[in-house]
């Protein structure tokens, strides 16, 4: 019976050993890239930026509560608020509910309140549905608005991507709330 237990022992062990080699390269890895990934976020941010409110300089805004909550009850995260010089906000948000997760998105709002244009920093959504979010065609439906928006199957006038229902009306949340959040600065 002893004979038996050993070649199970060896084995865990070699498996072990393999686990935390993969690990220690994992590890190595993620440090060497860690960097990039923020690097190109940030680049990324600085873009967006400038898409959806042109302005001179950005000042970081402090947002006291880290999230809006909208009229429906869906609880935002914001993740940043830049002032875009006298033109108005630009709001970081974390749209909550679109078919792969959270979508992370800029509204730019002016001055009057009216969305100057919107952009999509990252997504998880199915490539060629959910994924047509980040086509400025789209995008530029939002442009203009002063009020609260919603796609058309529910009554308001954002038409929503084919297929990708869920997709759009979690971008509309995404402008919702950064229409809240300006608001709330006042």
């Amino acid at each position: 019976m002893n004979a038996k237990k050993e070649p199970y022992a060896a084995m865990i062990i070699v498996l072990a050993l393999i686990c935390l080699v993969v690990a220690a390269i994992l590890g190595a890895v993620n440090n060497v890239t860690a960097p990039a990934i923020a690097a190109n976020t940030e680049a990324t941010v600085q873009e967006s930026l400038t898409t959806v409110l042109p302005a001179d300089e950005y000042t970081d805004v402090e947002f006291p509560d880290g999230s809006v909550t909208l009229s429906n009850g869906t609880t935002v995260t914001v993740v940043g608020v830049y002032q875009a010089g006298d033109q108005g906000y630009v709001v970081e948000v974390l749209a909550p509910g679109g078919y792969g997760g959270d979508i992370d998105m800029m509204t730019g709002i002016d001055t009057s309140g009216a969305v100057t244009g919107i952009s999509i920093i990252s997504h998880s959504e199915t490539s060629g549905l959910g994924s047509k979010a980040t086509e400025p065609d789209w995008q530029a439906q939002f442009q203009g608005t002063t009020e609260d928006v919603s796609v058309t199957k529910d009554g308001g006038t954002i038409n929503a991507i084919t297929g990708s229902t869920i997709t759009s009306r979690c971008v509309c949340v995404g402008v919702n709330a950064a229409r809240a959040v300006v608001e709330a600065l006042g």
